[in-house]
């Protein structure tokens, strides 16, 4: 094949991020916004060594799970990539990619549930980070098309929450007026970078964050004092200063212009300080959810002792500890151990004990002094638990383990290296944190086999 040709073709699977497949002459194409079972007209637009990349010209058969997007730049932007399926055809896509990632990474054909949505699948995100730029001598803010640097002018996004549509707004209305320049990446000059928002869900408490190349920015304390005059919700403004060249969003240095630096919100009975960088679920409504289904997994004694490894600030342990007699959390994060410390204070829980450290080290010591653990829950980042980790686990040896992970790839790999050292996967729950987009939250409840 090759680049402008046009084919008919069928699509028969997707890749990991949802592009649809077709086949022709034995070569694979992938097609943005193709469905399943869906015939279409296809040109092909990149011709590389093992497959084509195509675009839909016209479509010939429509699938039923075909809906119209209701963002009116969804074909341009790279925030979401699944508004074109409905909800019944996105539950089916992660539910199965779920499946063939344990089936394949793994090695592992434990029983999977149905993907727990998320409905509406609307104005989720609690967390936004708006990059602003400048196009045609015009301020500009929204997404960045999919792997480029080209940021889609938009206001109005469907899965932010609207606190933060509402008042990155009024921010870019306001860096218009007092001319405000956004960094330019290849001049290296310029002043704003993202603007970022938090929003607790529960409680109705804004957080604005202006994130800068310079330290002085004009007229900045009167725009913080007109949107707080005009935004009550905004409970603290902090300007954090980075002077880095990369792609790396926050720097070190902070100030705060407005408020304690702090927001709060509630999780499943639990009131929580959220700072700036501390880690704090992006959908409140579908991570009461996920822990609900972790904590029910966990199977719960009285007298178990427990260890929330990678507990940010404390979210899990602190929604588990009435049930337990201990709960121990490590992170490597000092801020957001600080924040579970307070958390647990706030809350009058006494039997949550907190530890910053690197999560495989702290495993390392616990193993050393022969602790015994009944339950671990393990919330990793992407990029999975640590081979270090892995090991002193098994050397712990806890009778059940609860692994969640929003990556499902990572985390097969690592359920296959429990699988070799006497663990077995008793059940495996999805849960969509990240509707419209094609990630999803994986929920696994593993057991040790006696005997081995």
């Amino acid at each position: 094949m090759k680049k402008k040709d046009h084919i008919i073709a069928t699509c028969t699977d997707y890749t990991h991020d949802t592009l649809g497949i077709v086949h022709h002459d034995g070569i694979a194409v992938f097609v943005k916004n193709l469905i399943v079972g869906e015939e279409a007209e296809i040109e092909i637009i990149k011709v590389l060594k093992n497959y084509c990349v195509g675009r839909i010209v016209r479509l010939i058969k429509t699938s039923p799970e075909r809906e119209e997007p209701i963002c009116p730049v969804y074909k341009q932007c790279g925030g979401c990539s699944l508004m074109h399926m409905s909800q019944e055809g996105q539950q089916a896509f992660k539910t199965n990619r779920v499946k063939e990632t344990l089936h394949k990474i793994g090695h592992c054909d434990a029983p999977v549930n149905d993907c727990l949505m998320d409905l509406p699948p609307y104005h989720y995100r609690n967390k936004v980070q708006v990059p602003f730029g400048m196009n045609k001598g015009r301020l500009v803010s929204g997404f960045y098309r999919a792997r480029t640097n080209e940021i889609i002018d938009h206001d109005f996004c469907m899965i932010q929450n609207e606190f933060s549509n509402t008042v990155t707004k009024r921010v870019k209305e306001l860096f218009e007026r007092y001319s405000i320049t956004p960094y330019d990446k290849e001049k290296k000059q310029g002043m704003i970078k993202h603007v970022l928002t938090r929003y607790g869900t529960h409680t109705d408490e804004g957080m604005l964050v202006f994130i800068t190349y310079t330290k002085k920015i004009p007229h900045l304390k009167n725009i913080v004092r007109i949107l707080v005059e005009e935004f009550p919700q905004i409970k603290t403004v902090i300007q954090n200063i980075n002077t880095r060249h990369d792609n790396v969003i926050l720097g070190d240095q902070e100030i705060i212009l407005y408020g304690d630096g702090v927001i709060h919100d509630t999780l499943l009975g639990n009131t929580y300080t959220i700072s700036l960088k501390s880690f704090y679920q992006i959908n409140p409504r579908q991570v009461e959810v996920l822990y609900a289904k972790a904590i029910a997994y966990a199977h719960f004694q009285k007298e178990d002792i427990v260890i929330d490894a990678y507990c940010g600030i404390g979210t899990i342990a602190l929604s588990l500890a009435s049930q337990v007699k201990e709960v121990y959390g490590v992170e490597v994060v000092p801020q957001a151990i600080e924040d579970a410390k307070k958390n647990a204070l706030a809350n009058g829980i006494t039997n949550a004990y907190f530890t910053c450290d690197d999560a495989g080290d702290y495993m390392v010591k616990c193993a050393k002094e022969g602790k015994h653990i009944d339950v671990v829950m393990v919330d990793p980042p992407r990029k999975g638990c640590s081979e270090l980790f892995l090991s002193q686990l098994v050397t712990l040896s806890p009778d059940r383990i609860v692994y969640i992970s929003c990556n499902v790839s990572t985390q097969a790999r690592d359920i296959d290296i429990l699988q070799q050292h006497g663990y077995q996967v008793e059940e495996v729950t999805p849960v969509d944190m990240f509707p419209q987009t094609n990630h999803v939250e994986t929920v696994v409840l593993m057991s040790r086999v006696e005997g081995k």
